[in-house]
């Protein structure tokens, strides 16, 4: 399959996979859990099934790989900004939270792929 039909593919079955979430979203308490399920879990759920069944299973590895570091940056950037939004305001606190995810992504993007060759 052409790199473009792959990436039109990631794009329905991420999407669907959006709406299949947001549904279920709408049937479960609380709502505050309703984004937390139908946006990037379930787009990267679709890609990675994709790259699974139609690419390598060495790309795949990559792939979970980074998803990971980026889910470790932003469970740092989520406990900064709980920190730093009440004591800095919003913006500051932001900013902070923001450059927590990209520092901590970014060292383990270099710790895990560019230090470990």
């Amino acid at each position: 399959m052409s790199e473009v039909g792959l990436l039109a593919l990631r794009g329905l079955a991420g999407g669907g996979l959006v709406v299949v979430f947001a549904l279920i979203a709408e049937v479960v308490t609380p709502k505050a859990f309703s984004g937390l399920f139908s946006a990037a879990p379930s787009v990267a759920l679709a890609s990675l099934a994709i790259t699974v069944g139609f690419e390598t299973a060495t790309k795949a590895g990559r792939e979970s790989t980074g998803m990971v570091t980026g889910a470790i940056g932003m469970a740092a950037c989520c406990v900064v900004a709980a920190v730093a939004i009440p004591k800095l305001r919003a913006l500051w606190g932001s900013a902070a939270a923001w450059l927590t995810w990209v520092v901590v992504g970014l060292g383990l993007y270099w710790a895990v792929f560019v230090g470990a060759h």
